[in-house]
C-alpha cells in the first residue's frame, strides 16, 4: 500500500514538473518592436521672465515716467494649463534594450499674464502669453522588463505663443503671435495592458526660443519680450500594431 502512495506521489510531482517546464518553454517577453499611435492629455507650468525696453527718444504715456516690471526692471509671467493631443512612433527592440522616435502634436490653454508697473509701484498695464499648440519630434531609449518600459526621450519642440501689451484702462491693446523654436527632454514608464494596448505617464521640460513684439500704437517704441520655457506632465494611451 504504502509503495503504491509513494509511486502515486511521486508520478503527480512528474506530471507537475513536466507541466511547469512546457509553461516556462512557451513563456515569451513582452515585444516592443512596432508602430503605434495614441493619445495623450496632461498639465504644463513654468515661469519664465518677461520685460519691457522703451525707446527713450519717443515720450509716451502720463508724466514721461519710465515704465518697470516688477520687480527691477524685469518680471516673470507664470504660464500653466491642460494641455492634449496625439503621438505617433515606432520601436525597435534588441535584448532588453528598445530605441525609437516619436511625433506629438497638442492643444494647450497653458496662459499667464504679468502687472506692468510706475516707479510709483502702481500697475497701469499688463503683458500677457498664451501657448496655443506645441508640437515635437523625439528619440526614445529604453529599458524593457517584460511589460515595463522605463525611457528617457529628447528632442526638438516648437509651440506657437501669442503675446499681448493691454493698458488697464482699456485704451490700448496690443498682440503678435510668433512659432517658437527649442528643445525638449525628459522620461517615463509605460506598461503593456495588453499584446497592444499601452498606458504611460511621462515628464518633460521645454526650453522654446525667446519671443518678443514690437509697438505702441503707430509709433512702435517700446520692444516686449519673452522667455518660453516650462514643464509638464502627461499621461497617455498607446496602440501598437
Amino acid at each position: 500500500m504504502l509503495k503504491r502512495i509513494v509511486s502515486a506521489g511521486a508520478g503527480l510531482l512528474v506530471s507537475l514538473s513536466a507541466a511547469q517546464a512546457a509553461d516556462i518553454e512557451t513563456f515569451t517577453a513582452h515585444d516592443w518592436s512596432g508602430p503605434y499611435i495614441g493619445i495623450q492629455a496632461g498639465y504644463g507650468w513654468g515661469e519664465s521672465d518677461a520685460n519691457t525696453e522703451l525707446d527713450q527718444s519717443v515720450v509716451v504715456l502720463a508724466a514721461s515716467q519710465p515704465i518697470t516690471l516688477f520687480p527691477a526692471e524685469e518680471g516673470s509671467i507664470d504660464a500653466e494649463g491642460v494641455l492634449g493631443g496625439l503621438h505617433a512612433g515606432y520601436n525597435l527592440e534588441s535584448g532588453n534594450l528598445v530605441l525609437g522616435i516619436e511625433a506629438d502634436a497638442e492643444l494647450s490653454d497653458m496662459d499667464g499674464d504679468t502687472d506692468v508697473l510706475f516707479e510709483t509701484d502702481e500697475p497701469f498695464a499688463k503683458q500677457e502669453k498664451e501657448f496655443d499648440w506645441l508640437a515635437s519630434l523625439r528619440l526614445r531609449a529604453g529599458y524593457a522588463m517584460d511589460r515595463v518600459l522605463i525611457y528617457a526621450t529628447g528632442g526638438v519642440a516648437l509651440a506657437d505663443v501669442d503675446m499681448s501689451f493691454k493698458l488697464l484702462d482699456g485704451s490700448f491693446d496690443e498682440s503678435d503671435t510668433e512659432i517658437a523654436f527649442g528643445i525638449t527632454v525628459g522620461g517615463g514608464l509605460e506598461y503593456a495592458l495588453t499584446d497592444n494596448l499601452t498606458l504611460r505617464a511621462e515628464y518633460r521640460y521645454t526650453d522654446l526660443e525667446d519671443t518678443s513684439f514690437s509697438g505702441m500704437g503707430k509709433e512702435f517704441c517700446a520692444k516686449y519680450k519673452y522667455e518660453n520655457d516650462f514643464h509638464a506632465v502627461r499621461g497617455g494611451l498607446s496602440w501598437y500594431f
